[in-house]
């Protein structure tokens, strides 16, 4: 079996979203699908275009070969978000390809299922409401309500976790009036939800040390599920300091790349979570390798996805296979764009709180490529 074509397929999502997918064909006629979305589609579109050279031609079976020539290729821009993406996009669509030759789960390839349907926690809290402290009050005190009625809807749909990020544009400190602000959009959703719904907090790495100290120990009260990159992911030192200093869990991950990245914040047991990104960090075998790491510090495992939806099956075979999954990330689908829905139909909705683990060969999901093309976006 030879690969004889690569390409980025940008996909128009709607709500100003494009997702960068990757689309790997052979010679046998198999063919398998990746993602590699970031918060620049069209950049890690040229990325993907630039890596299809070493890839044409080769065995699509021989992954982890591939992976390290794509990698040593372009060895002075290591580390990166955009190259890792490309790899990444480029990885899951070889593991879909190696699984529907061989007629099964990627799961299966990578260990096997110690789980078949996993846990996901709600993160559409934030991007439609805003909460900015330097609102008029007038327009500030409804803040809280809205966030309440966001997690209550979150759980009648099932959700025994949610995810919120109520800073708004507070950045590097935070004076008393952002803390009181904070509190009140937190404990409104406490009070919503009850003593038994998880509540992540995200703060987008937005604070030094002393100010992230001040937040997370103001917010120990509601019992955070996690606080997620409380400082940014550049310092596992920083993040020490602060881990040292709080009585809640913290978390981070999304933006730290390969095995490498990940081994320096865990060696600092500078988190009890990390939120490996299938679609950033090297794919589907490297989240496997950094989850393995993990393992060996006692830290879990709460992948991140806020992407589309090849990504977010991707995660799943990786959820399904690891000892130390905690919970799996899913934008909710009813304000994702309906474009979704369309390409990958009722597969990656959650039902109860969790999400089955697509078992079908390959990542076991089946686009629609109507769908797909008339989406299509050039770039």
């Amino acid at each position: 079996m030879r690969i004889t074509a690569l390409e980025p397929i940008l996909f128009d999502a709607g709500l100003e979203r494009v997702w960068c997918f990757v689309r790997v064909d052979t010679d046998t006629g198999i063919f398998g699908y990746g993602e590699a979305t970031t918060t620049e589609p069209f950049m890690a579109a040229s990325v993907v275009r630039q890596l299809a050279s070493w890839v044409v031609g080769e065995d699509p079976r021989r992954i982890q070969d591939l992976w390290q020539r794509m990698y040593a290729r372009y060895h002075n821009v290591r580390g990166g978000n955009l190259l890792l993406a490309a790899i990444s996009g480029i990885e899951h669509a070889l593991w879909d390809i190696k699984g529907k030759a061989a007629g099964m789960p990627v799961y299966d390839l990578i260990g096997g299922a110690i789980r078949t349907v996993v846990p996901v926690y709600a993160n559409h809290m934030f991007f439609s409401l805003g909460s900015d402290p330097f609102l008029p009050q007038g327009e500030r005190s409804h803040m809280p309500g809205r966030y309440r009625d966001r997690a209550l809807e979150a759980v009648a749909r099932g959700y025994r976790a949610i995810k919120i990020a109520p800073f708004g544009t507070i950045r590097d400190t935070i004076d008393q009036a952002g803390i009181r602000h904070v509190g009140a959009i937190v404990s409104a959703v406490r009070d919503a939800v009850g003593p038994d719904v998880e509540i992540a907090i995200d703060t987008h790495g937005r604070f030094g040390v002393a100010a992230a100290i001040r937040v997370a120990n103001s917010l120990a009260e509601y019992r955070p599920f996690f606080i997620e990159e409380i400082v940014a992911p550049e310092s596992p030192a920083a993040m020490r300091k602060v881990r040292d200093m709080v009585a809640v869990p913290l978390a981070t991950g999304e933006r730290v790349y390969t095995k490498w990245g990940f081994q320096d914040l865990l060696n600092h047991q500078a988190v009890e979570v990390i939120q490996v990104d299938v679609a950033h960090c090297g794919g589907i075998f490297e989240a496997r390798l950094i989850s393995g790491l993990a393992e060996c510090h006692f830290v879990q495992v709460a992948p991140h996805a806020w992407y589309g939806p090849i990504a977010l099956a991707a995660s799943l075979h990786l959820d399904a296979t690891i000892p130390n999954f905690l919970i799996q990330e899913v934008p909710v689908p009813h304000v994702m764009p309906s474009q979704q829905l369309d390409l990958t139909g009722d597969l990656l909705i959650p039902r109860d709180g969790m999400l089955a683990v697509p078992a079908g060969p390959g990542l076991g999901l089946s686009l629609d490529e109507g769908v797909l093309a008339r989406h299509r976006i050039d770039g």
